[in-house]
């Protein structure tokens, strides 16, 4: 017969607790706090949730907390861990049955809609949920993956050895694709839906190894060229991304009011930039001067937009630019693009993706 009772835990003495007669009397969040005062000059206190103790099928004494601090609940949490032992020595099945049991219940693309709400819920931006549900996608149906219980390291281990002789993707992508997967699993292991993570064990690939593109730094040189051949308002795209940092979509967000023209201050807000923090960049003199002289010939407004570019027409003429300046870039080995590598020079670094480019500037 099992039994149901809130274990005790140690916690540092509270600040501003009072002791009397070994009981300690806080509050927290205008709740008052009763425990114990233990030995060691720490409190001991009953936690709120219930645990069930019982003894299994081997005869081994456990004890599994319900997460819960509705007795009634965790009565039938009980009751149902003593009728799966009773099933279990009856010969009905057998405990590893039971514990892929909760696995044939959730479907894969169950759970694959779930992970993507916990990820739309922890406020990630929608470039990162659509690559991670791409790539989680691809390798499952890749690795035969139908059903949860398939998701096993010897899987996944194969599908990495089979990339690795293709020599199609970087180990740096191979390392992405590796990353969302266990996330995946991660998340499933957190609801309980995976008794344990298969993938704990794998490691990431050494990306310094296979190193498809080695950048080189765009000099002054260069991007004075490529100011030159662009047009206007190409010219303070560019002149913008220089200066600031900013990103192509955190660009494309931009507007006067964000602009402080008397102290030369950018102020990026959070719901704006890729990790949710806000900030404030200082703008050149010059660079301000050329914003409001824009702003004044489009006759833009306080709330309006700058620039009402699309990304991707905008990336092709950026390879055309830097075409037209004589800039040699490293060409993609799947696509006839240009690629023009990061400036690791204290002027400006420049970063080129598939779908948006970003050129980033530090101040000498």
């Amino acid at each position: 017969m099992g039994t149901l009772f809130r274990a005790w835990k140690t916690i540092p003495m509270p600040p501003g607790a009072t002791v009397r007669k070994n009981i300690v009397t806080w509050t927290v969040r205008g709740k008052k706090r009763t425990g114990k005062l233990s030995g060691s000059g720490k409190v001991s206190i009953q936690v709120d949730t219930w645990t069930v103790q019982f003894t299994d099928e081997t005869g081994k004494v456990r004890r599994v907390s319900t997460k819960t601090t509705n007795r009634s609940a965790a009565e039938k949490m009980l009751a149902r861990h003593e009728t799966d032992i009773d099933r279990i020595r009856a010969g009905v099945l057998t405990r590893n049955e039971l514990t892929k049991a909760p696995l044939r219940t959730v479907t894969l693309d169950g759970a694959l809609e779930q992970f993507q709400t916990k990820m739309v819920s922890n406020n990630c931006t929608p470039h990162h949920i659509y690559v991670t549900m791409r790539r989680l996608l691809r390798l499952l149906k890749d690795c035969g993956v139908e059903a949860i219980a398939d998701i096993r390291r010897e899987n996944i281990e194969r599908w990495i050895a089979g990339e690795l002789q293709k020599r199609i993707r970087s180990m740096r992508t191979i390392n992405g694709y590796l990353g969302s997967i266990k996330s995946f699993v991660s998340y499933l292991v957190d609801i309980e839906l995976l008794p344990n993570n298969p993938l704990k064990t794998i490691r990431k690939l050494n990306q310094e190894l296979d190193r498809r593109k080695v950048r080189r730094a765009m000099t002054a040189e260069e991007i004075e060229q490529l100011l030159a051949v662009a047009d206007n308002e190409r010219r303070l795209v560019y002149r913008l991304l220089l200066g600031t940092g900013l990103r192509s979509t955190e660009l494309s967000l931009l507007t006067p009011g964000q602009i402080d023209f008397e102290r030369c201050r950018l102020r990026v807000e959070a719901t704006k930039t890729k990790n949710r923090k806000a900030d404030v960049l200082p703008l050149r003199p010059d660079l301000v001067q050329a914003v409001k002289e824009w702003m004044t010939a489009h006759e833009t407004q306080s709330h309006e937009r700058f620039f009402l570019h699309n990304q991707e027409s905008l990336r092709h003429l950026f390879y055309q630019d830097l075409k037209a300046a004589g800039i040699k870039g490293q060409v993609s080995p799947t696509a006839e693009r240009w690629r023009i590598s990061d400036c690791r020079t204290n002027f400006a670094r420049i970063f080129v993706f598939p779908t948006k480019f970003l050129l980033l500037f530090t101040a000498p």
